[in-house]
């Protein structure tokens, strides 16, 4: 009886400690957000505005200045993991969640590098600095095609990697509920052809 009471005390102790890093989390994600959205590349760094203040026009221009557009991945992980404190979200945690979300980086940064012009102020690509050297370093390895198959395939890896949700898994509930949407459908079309006209047509 006393060790299932301590084993509660401390799951409780685990959880409120957990649900705080969750908050603080969820602050730093809506800091983050604003500083991205209100942060403009093609103005100067002294002409910028923000409201969070100075700290978030120098987080903002940080950020664009190494990951480019792909710095809205950090806000969006910060909510996932927040929000897994709360509601039940298959999302890694420790070394893998660090992988998934640097493949998810060195993708997402390389496809706004190689799609897209620098930035007029910050002389860097949308994919920030990091897309620059991502794009380079593959381009000198593997040419022209073989740096977007790579970039590609990164993507739906980092999500395994942060997700840890199976692909086989997700295209077989998609394949049972279509198949049972298209049965109820033809068992409902079955039934309405077979019942006779309440009004037939006059001759």
């Amino acid at each position: 009886m006393a060790k299932a009471v301590s084993r509660k005390a401390k799951q409780e102790g685990r959880r409120w400690q957990r649900e705080a890093k969750a908050l603080v989390a969820l602050a730093l994600a809506g800091f983050s957000i604003f500083a991205l959205a209100s942060f403009d590349p093609r103005l100067p760094l002294d002409e910028q505005e923000s409201p969070v203040g100075p700290v978030g026009v120098w987080l903002g221009w940080a950020i664009f200045w190494a990951f480019g557009y792909a710095g809205f991945l950090f806000p969006l992980i910060l909510i996932l993991y927040g929000a897994g404190a709360f509601i039940r979200l298959r999302v890694a945690t420790g070394y893998l969640a660090l992988v998934g979300l640097g493949l998810l980086l060195v993708s997402a940064t390389g496809l706004l590098a190689r799609s897209s012009t620098p930035f007029a102020e910050l002389r860097v690509p949308s994919g920030g600095m990091m897309g620059w050297g991502v794009v380079e370093l593959l381009r000198a390895s593997m040419g022209e095609v073989g740096p977007l198959l790579v970039l590609l395939t990164s993507i739906p890896v980092g999500f395994l990697f942060l997700t840890q949700v199976s692909y086989s898994a997700l295209s077989r509930r998609a394949t049972a509920r279509l198949t049972r949407l298209f049965g109820r459908r033809r068992a409902r079309t079955a039934v309405e052809s077979a019942q006779p006209e309440l009004f037939p047509a006059p001759a």
